[in-house]
This record gives structure tokens, C-alpha cells and sequence, in this order.
């Protein structure tokens, strides 16, 4: 019997392979594979699912783990799997998806509003679209009316900081499938460098198991009469008097404690209702507002999210593009770039909003953007999704003015790419610069010792792209002493090389596992009548 049906295992790989494995780093390659050849993927899946024990000694679970940046002076610890181990903890997860739901607050309760678990086959969409952000702070601002004073906090490190014991005895509490919650402890083990806490961050996989992590918080708030709402690991808690909130605080502080978590004390504010609802981003605007607060206010209630691959995707891209016509884009972000630091939130919508700007208007913003990075840095990776987007759409002017930016930034060692989620975003756009300072900049990232196999790998599909035979050739030579990842990348380079290319193909196939032989196949369908221009 399989422990994972093949639907699971499906609609894992359509889900990354449409909207990624998760939104901290790029992409890897591997999401194109999934997206090219989902039938021998999901037939690559069975296959570990079926030999599990074998399949990971012999390709054992591989994952980098690296700092991100979080506001303009903190960092958090963000793991990327291996693709295809990735793929089967996601369907793992998903297989116990509906048990995992089941178990949870009711979303009719309007109290927890994040990733509720509504799997969509045609869309491959995990979660509610109903539920979300935007619905959390619509109901914190509701229960205001009933409250005189209010709480907003959040977890300390919530995702590191899940302990992986705990974690297991809610997954066997809610499933008779043991097998899955004892393979999902496996991989988590695997990729927790021997400690017995943390989850991977931004995968669709962790969302879940973390939500069913504090499910039991939840359910015991219910049960003591504590008025809250959450949304991940963000809570409004709700009371009529000072007493009362310190009280449910309390309450609140030991739940977690038992799950081995605590408040973040630096963000946990007490407000009053007045002072709660002047805050809330989705609350009227009031006559003390200026004519600038009352325009970022009604921005913030739009809805950029835009799904390329809905059935309405194009009159959802005109229906936004209209409705951003009635806020001065450029204005806003101008108003945020004169501050000393910037409204994250605003500034990442208002980036998000970019791309359906009119050009006149995208051409001038993106410039603004190119020239306060340092003003940007909390919003980083949103401001390179948005311009990898968009690059192909940019006048010459504009993207020769964007490359040097970033030549800049890698040239000086700016304090912006010496985080390494940051450099492997500048790494994808300087694969694409013509300029021939990109390629030596390149290849001296590559060269530093302290650079991970994430960005090594991605500097090897790089190098590739630009053909830069003289490089990978003798690259090649160093097959047997580097990690699995730049492994598959010189798989994918060298077909660059031509004959040579072709040759070392023959002589390094025997080295190679189940996995990365059907990738390679793969690639080699990819480069059939030319030399494959490598999606980055």
C-alpha cells in the first residue's frame, strides 16, 4: 500500500511547479523539470514513496540553509530542500491535509485566518482565497466595537523554533496515517542539521504542519473565553479592560510555552481601541489623516494578488491595472524613499503594483527603485521578483542602467548581497547582463569559499547561459569533489560544450543516482536540436 496516493504526489508538483517551492529564494531549475515532464516526476515520487528507506540512503535529503534579512537590521535562518525531497514532503503533507483541517479551528469561526486548507485541483492552489491577510485585519478591526483595549504581538522565531517532538504528537493525534507522520519526521530531522526544532521557511509543506503546530493554542483560547484572532503567528487579542487583556496575555504567553514558544516582547503593544483602529490598515480613513495617509490607507485594501494561471487571468491583469490608475505609484513610493526607513508593507505592495503600471510611469519607477536599495534592503527579494519580471519589458536605457546597479553592488561587496538570500537574487539578474564585468564578477562570487552551493549552483547555470565555454570547460574537471547541487548544474553546462560536453556526459554516468539520471534526460530533451537557453 502506498503511503502517499498519486493524487497527493500530483498535486504537490503541479503546486511548485506553478507557483514555487517557496518565497524566499528563487526558484531552482528543478521547478521547469517539474513543470516540462510532471508525469515522470510524479512517477519518480512513487517511486521513493514506494522504496522510501532506499531511495533516501541512496540520495540522501540535501538542503542549504541561509541567512535572510528581516527589517534593516535583523536576520532569520531560511532552508531550501532539494527539489525532488521537497516534492515528497509537500505531498506527504498534502495527504494529510484534510485530517490536518479537520482538526482545526472551524473556519466559520472567524478566528484563524491563515492557510486553511482547500486544495484546488484546477488551479493546483493549496488554500483558501477567501482567508487570508486582508480578512485577519478585517475581523481584528470588526471585534474592535466589543473592545476597550486590545493586544498585538507576535511569536518569537516561530518557524526555527518549532520543536519537532511536539510537532509529531499533533500530526499523530489528528491521522491514522503513521507512516506519513513518521516519514514527514524523517525529512524534517534531515534537513535540521542534527537539532530536534525547526521547519524549512517558505515552503508550502511547513505552512501546514506549523498551523497544526499551534492548533492546540487555539482551541485552548476558545476554551477559556479569550477573544483573538490570528493569522500565522500574529495575534489581536481583544478585551474590556486592562485587566482582562493582561490576564489573556498570560493565558496566551504559557499556551505557547508548552509548545515551546514565546511572545516576541520588542513587538507585543497594548493599545487602546482608538489607537488600534488609527493603526489598522484596512480601517476608513479618519479627518485627522492627511491627504497622503488617507491614499496609502486605500491602497493597502487592494488585492494585488494576480494568478497568471487563472482562467481570467487577463482581465484580472486589466482589472487591476485600472484600479492602480487612481494612486500615484511613483508618488508613494517618493514620500517613502524621503523617510530614513520605509513603511515595508506600503513599500511591498506598492513594488508588487509595479508591473501593471502603464511604461512611461514603470520606466521612471524602476529607476527610482535602482537608485535607494539601501532604502529597500527589508524589502529586497520583492524588488528583484518584480524586476526580473518585468526585465524583458524595459527599454535598453533602463536595463543597461539596472546591470551596472547591480555590478555595482557586487563590485563594491555592499552589505545588501553579503546576505546570501539577496545574492542569489542578484546572481539570476547578472546571469542575463551582456557586459562582460558580470562574467568576472561571476566567477569570483564562485570562487569564495564562504558562498554556499545554492549560489555556486546557480553562478554554474549562469555561466552557462552566457556560454562561457572558456570557464566550464575545466569546471567539468571538477565533478567528483563538489556538492550535488553544482553536480546537476554541470550536468545542465555541459551541454555547452558541444562534443566535449557530450563526451564527459558518457564518462560521469555511471556515477550518477535514479534521480539525476531522469533529470538529465530531462535536459538532454531540452537541448534536442540546439543549445537550450537556461530559464533563470
Amino acid at each position: 500500500m502506498p503511503v502517499v496516493k498519486r493524487q497527493s504526489l500530483e498535486m504537490a508538483v503541479h503546486n511548485i511547479s506553478r507557483y514555487g517551492d517557496t518565497d524566499v529564494f528563487p526558484f531552482p531549475l528543478e521547478n521547469h523539470w517539474f513543470h516540462d515532464d510532471h508525469g515522470g516526476v510524479v512517477d519518480l515520487l512513487e517511486k521513493i514513496d514506494a522504496d522510501f528507506n532506499t531511495m533516501i540512503t541512496e540520495y540522501p535529503v540535501v538542503f542549504v540553509k541561509s541567512l535572510s534579512s528581516v527589517g534593516y537590521s535583523g536576520f532569520r535562518a531560511a532552508t531550501q530542500l532539494d527539489p525532488i525531497w521537497n516534492a515528497y514532503l509537500l505531498a506527504l503533507v498534502i495527504e494529510l491535509g484534510p485530517d490536518i483541517e479537520a482538526a482545526r479551528v472551524r473556519p466559520d469561526r472567524n478566528t484563524i485566518f491563515s492557510y486553511r486548507y482547500s486544495p484546488d485541483a484546477a488551479t493546483s492552489q493549496l488554500f483558501s482565497r477567501d482567508l487570508g491577510w486582508h480578512a485577519y485585519q478585517k475581523e481584528a478591526l470588526a471585534r474592535t466595537a466589543a473592545a476597550s483595549f486590545i493586544v498585538a504581538t507576535d511569536i518569537s522565531d516561530f518557524y526555527p523554533r518549532i520543536y519537532h517532538h511536539r510537532l509529531e504528537n499533533a500530526l499523530q493525534r489528528v491521522t491514522a496515517n503513521q507512516d506519513a507522520v513518521g516519514r514527514i519526521m524523517r525529512l524534517l530531522n534531515a534537513s535540521s542539521e542534527g537539532t530536534s526544532y525547526g521547519l524549512p521557511v517558505g515552503g508550502n509543506a511547513s505552512r501546514i504542519l506549523a498551523e497544526l503546530l499551534l492548533n492546540a493554542v487555539d482551541h485552548l483560547l476558545l476554551t477559556h473565553k479569550v477573544e483573538f484572532v490570528r493569522f500565522v503567528d500574529d495575534y489581536c487579542v481583544f478585551a474590556g479592560s486592562r485587566q482582562d487583556l493582561q490576564k489573556a496575555l498570560v493565558a496566551l504567553s504559557e499556551y505557547l510555552l508548552h509548545e515551546g514558544l514565546s511572545l516576541a516582547r520588542a513587538k507585543t503593544r497594548l493599545m487602546t481601541q482608538a489607537e488600534f483602529v488609527r493603526g489598522s490598515p484596512v480601517a476608513e480613513e479618519t479627518v485627522a489623516e492627511s491627504a497622503d495617509e488617507s491614499e496609502a490607507r486605500k491602497f493597502l485594501k487592494l488585492r494585488l494578488t494576480y494568478d497568471p494561471y487563472s482562467s481570467t487571468a487577463d482581465d484580472d491583469y486589466d482589472k487591476l491595472s485600472t484600479e492602480l490608475k487612481h494612486f500615484d505609484i511613483a508618488g508613494m513610493l517618493a514620500r517613502e524613499f524621503r523617510k530614513s526607513r520605509v513603511d515595508e508593507v506600503l513599500v511591498r505592495s506598492l513594488v508588487k503594483s509595479i508591473r501593471f503600471l502603464a511604461e512611461h510611469v514603470r520606466e521612471q519607477t524602476v529607476r527610482s527603485l535602482l537608485d535607494n536599495f539601501e532604502l529597500l534592503y527589508p524589502v529586497f527579494p520583492t524588488v528583484m521578483i518584480l524586476l526580473r519580471t518585468i526585465l524583458p519589458e524595459l527599454r535598453d536605457t533602463t536595463r543597461t542602467y539596472l546591470f551596472a546597479k547591480f555590478r555595482e553592488l557586487v563590485r563594491d561587496d555592499s552589505h545588501i548581497v553579503l546576505v546570501p538570500t539577496n545574492l542569489a537574487f542578484v546572481v539570476r539578474l547578472l546571469a542575463l547582463d551582456p557586459d562582460s564585468e558580470a562574467d568576472a564578477l561571476l566567477i569570483q562570487t564562485y570562487d569564495r569559499p564562504a558562498v554556499n552551493m545554492m549560489i555556486k549552483r546557480d553562478i554554474l547555470l549562469a555561466m552557462a547561459r552566457k556560454r562561457a565555454t572558456y570557464w566550464l570547460s575545466p569546471a567539468l574537471q571538477q565533478f567528483s569533489t563538489i556538492t550535488p547541487w553544482q553536480k546537476r548544474s554541470l550536468l545542465v553546462a555541459s551541454y555547452v560544450l558541444g562534443d566535449e560536453g557530450k563526451h564527459w556526459r558518457r564518462r560521469v554516468e555511471h556515477q550518477l543516482g535514479e534521480v539525476d539520471k531522469r533529470f538529465l534526460t530531462w535536459v538532454g530533451g531540452k537541448n534536442n536540436g540546439g543549445i537550450w537557453e537556461i530559464p533563470l
